[in-house]
């Protein structure tokens, strides 16, 4: 009995030593006893916690990062073909040229833009017995002073009505715009660089250029005056230069304003859309059309991700282009570009481009005869206060339905 005992001590003494040499060799080795499925699960468990908890803080770095990125954003807004016929001109004589009525219903969307754009389709007249209307415009520089009034900025000069007075025409036109200090682009005075504009406006860079496609006849001319950049004729050799020299002076945006296709007709013709596709290729953003007289529809095309917008006519602004004279109809409305543009860091987007319908009021009081732009949905929804709408309300509609249907609303 004492042996057994003796023997069970022995085998129990034997298994303390295994132990202790055991934990002593794992701490010697770094090696330690197999844990448990439970102990793993838990590892497990606190790891995945480990690893989702540094994905939170990566996470949190990158938002922190992205909210300390500046932001800006910004509306620009481009306009038609601004026209003073003969009966415009007359008219005005009774308001001592005072054009400001025109614009009385879109002045705060102009104003409210932080960028505007009109193209001006005549030149400035050296004095009141020098005005004339259509073939050859000339009219008052009170125009220039109501652009400046109304809010707008840039003033495109590129037009088949920029040579009307010749050298000297584009000269005065050029004095005017910077007598009331807007900016302008399209025609250049004598020894003046032909390059693009480049705004900053809120701290994004817009590059904007003009071309024209036509001079009435007077191309030839033009060019052997020994001033041949006097006006931006369509010349893509030329535009590319424009184009690299806005992406080498760092141009957030590159947008232009061209002057071409065909005079009343609803639909852009293979000119222009060969003309947006080669413009597109070379990196410009925004290219918004005029000349036709008559609203043409939009454009996208996407290079590489990266999209390209067109309107291809935004019609008149202002004109005494009437369907009761017999002509078109599509005269007497216009759309109006309605971009906005956001930059985050160095990235810039183009976060909508609309077009928007107007209508030409032109009517009569007891001093003269006014023409109104007169915002067509704005109107229409009440969200613009225009004192004649139940007066046209019919020409209105009219007019929506006309826009409708160029631009694929209905």
């Amino acid at each position: 009995m004492k042996g057994k005992k003796t023997t069970v001590a022995l085998a129990f003494l034997i298994v303390i030593l295994l132990g202790a040499i055991g934990f002593r060799y794992s701490e010697i080795s770094g090696k330690f006893p197999i844990h448990t499925a439970s102990q793993k699960s838990s590892q497990v468990k606190n790891a995945a916690q480990s690893k989702s908890q540094s994905k939170l803080k990566a996470s949190d770095k990158s938002e922190k990062e992205n909210k300390n990125l500046e932001k800006e954003e910004i509306t620009i807004t481009c306009w038609g073909d601004y026209m003073n016929h003969i009966t415009q001109i007359r008219q005005a004589k009774a308001t001592n040229y005072d054009f400001m009525d025109s614009f009385a219903a879109i002045k705060d969307i102009v104003g409210k833009s932080d960028l505007s754009i009109v193209n001006l389709e005549t030149t400035i007249a050296k004095d009141a017995s020098d005005m004339s209307g259509y073939p050859e415009f000339a009219t008052h520089e009170n125009v220039i002073k109501a652009f400046k009034d109304t809010g707008f900025d840039v003033v495109s000069t590129a037009n088949n009505h920029s040579y009307d007075r010749r050298l000297k025409g584009i000269d005065r036109t050029i004095e005017a715009i910077e007598k009331y200090g807007l900016k302008r682009t399209g025609t250049f005075k004598e020894n003046e660089s032909n390059n693009p504009l480049i705004i900053d406006v809120k701290g994004i860079k817009v590059g904007f250029f003009s071309y024209t496609q036509m001079l009435n006849g007077f191309e030839n001319s033009m060019l052997n005056s020994g001033r041949d950049t006097a006006v931006n004729l369509i010349n893509m050799e030329q535009i590319k230069k424009d184009v690299d020299y806005l992406k080498q002076n760092h141009a957030d945006v590159i947008m232009c304003y061209m002057h071409w296709g065909e005079e009343y007709s609803d639909y852009p013709n293979s000119y222009q859309k060969n003309t947006f596709k080669k413009l597109s290729d070379m990196g410009v953003d925004l290219v918004i059309g005029s000349h036709p007289h008559t609203i043409q529809k939009a454009d996208v095309i996407e290079n590489d991700g990266k999209k390209s917008y067109c309107v291809y006519s935004m019609g008149n602004l202002v004109s005494d282009q009437r369907e009761s004279y017999g002509q078109y109809y599509g005269v007497e409305i216009g759309v109006y570009s309605d971009i906005k543009i956001e930059k985050i860091g160095d990235k810039t987007t183009i976060k909508s481009f609309e077009n928007k319908p107007y209508y030409v009021d032109k009517y009569t009081d007891s001093v003269t005869t006014r023409y109104v732009v007169v915002p067509v949905k704005q109107v229409l929804n009440s969200e613009i206060n225009y004192p004649r709408k139940d007066k046209i309300i019919s020409k209105l509609n009219r007019a929506n339905q006309h826009y409708k249907k160029i631009f694929n609303k209905e």
